[in-house]
């Protein structure tokens, strides 16, 4: 088994037109096409060596022609890695009558990693060669600052999209969901339950936030960030500000609208829009309803559910009494119907406040006419007091 067929693959690192399997990966799958192809790490732990080629060609990588050096860019020839493996492996004799393919003998080969984490950290960066986008994008993100802490189970690449079946990675939809609970058990558990959660997975309902939705793809950002507390307002705001996607589920956009125009609104949005790394401390909207267990305000587990509004207005207002909830009108907009003293007076003062304003502009004005005129007055009199001198003077 020379190295020189191998080698020749190096030029075009894609799958034959027309082919199945090009003549490279045909020399892969010689040992890789081994159910019982098992590789052992330092540490004693074994793994399958086993590549499924059917659905390696299913998944997004096999129809663009990739091959298995174009990931595994170490590979230089074969037998690699290991010493012990030699053609007598796996032909019994020398003339090459051994059979091959199918289930034939258990190999077992020592990898150089310590660990499967090892392995898994060092072939990671071969992703970057085509994704080099992502991995800029990436560099600020919760995930690589833990993985740049030191925590080597910070998630990777192939973590989330897979190896060698990989596939789009938000269909269906819930996938997304489905790939974050890999690490993030008990967050998925209490989002599977809410109102957008429940949603997604009982409906598949396009339109409801996943995990990406809120937290970035590969620019993975989370509470820790110090913007994050701030900019939550414009994450909840992209759908609950849309009037189009609002109006299908009966949702009024004031909802999001009287929440900028109240003291903790305006406050967070200003923090937000000096962009000062500074997290404000006023109420923003999952700290009334919930982070990844926001429910429908009618439900009774919901923490704007009035029964429960009490205790969800004490996190912030420690004295809170059960009649502070009333002070607050929710987020509906007052009306003649519903809270005739509060309209009347906002009704009071759109009038009287451009009739002050305007009262004041125009006393102002009038003011400055009347100095004005009292001013060129004074000088006209001045002019002709000067002329009559001017008249009255002897020049001899």
């Amino acid at each position: 088994m020379g190295t020189g067929r191998l080698e020749g693959v190096w030029a075009a690192p894609l799958r034959q037109e027309g082919t199945a399997v090009s003549t490279a990966d045909a020399d892969c799958l010689m040992c890789h096409s081994n159910h019982n192809f098992i590789g052992v790490f330092a540490d004693g732990e074994q793994i399958s060596l086993y590549v499924d080629n059917d659905i390696y060609a299913q998944s997004v990588h096999g129809p663009a022609g990739l091959e298995c050096v174009a990931c595994h860019t170490d590979i230089s020839e074969y037998p690699h890695h290991v010493e012990q493996i030699t053609c007598l492996t796996c032909h019994e004799t020398e003339e090459g009558d051994g059979e091959m393919g199918g289930e034939y003998a258990s190999l077992e080969v020592a990898l150089p990693y310590n660990d499967r984490r090892e392995m898994t950290l060092a072939i990671n960066d071969a992703c970057r060669s085509c994704h080099e986008e992502e991995f800029d994008m990436a560099v600020d993100s919760a995930h690589v600052k833990a993985q740049m802490s030191g925590n080597r189970e910070a998630p990777l690449c192939v973590d989330c999209h897979g190896s060698h079946d990989i596939t789009q990675p938000d269909v269906p939809r819930a996938k997304i969901s489905h790939t974050c609970a890999t690490c993030h058990r008990a967050v998925y558990s209490t989002y599977r339950s809410s109102v957008h959660g429940s949603a997604l997975e009982i409906e598949s309902n396009p339109d409801v936030p996943t995990c990406v939705d809120c937290h970035g793809v590969h620019s993975v950002q989370g509470p820790r960030n110090a913007t994050f507390h701030n900019d939550s307002i414009a994450i909840c705001g992209k759908c609950h500000a849309d009037k189009a996607l609002m109006e299908k589920y009966d949702i009024s956009t004031d909802v999001f609208d009287t929440y900028l125009n109240d003291f903790h609104g305006r406050t967070v949005n200003l923090f937000r829009r000096q962009n000062s790394g500074i997290a404000s401390n006023k109420a923003v909207c999952f700290d009334c309803h919930g982070i990844h267990n926001i429910r429908a305000p009618d439900d009774p587990l919901s923490t704007v559910y009035p029964d429960n509004l009490q205790h969800t207005c004490q996190q912030c207002h420690q004295d809170a009494t059960i009649r502070f909830p009333q002070a607050w009108l929710s987020h509906f907009v007052p009306t003649w119907e519903q809270t005739p003293v509060l309209y009347l007076v906002n009704v009071i003062y759109k009038i009287l406040i451009p009739l002050t304003i305007g009262g004041f502009v125009a006393y102002i004005g009038l003011d400055a006419s009347k100095r004005w005129r009292e001013k060129r007055e004074i000088v006209r009199q001045a002019i002709a007091e000067a002329e009559e001198e001017y008249d009255d003077f002897d020049f001899e």
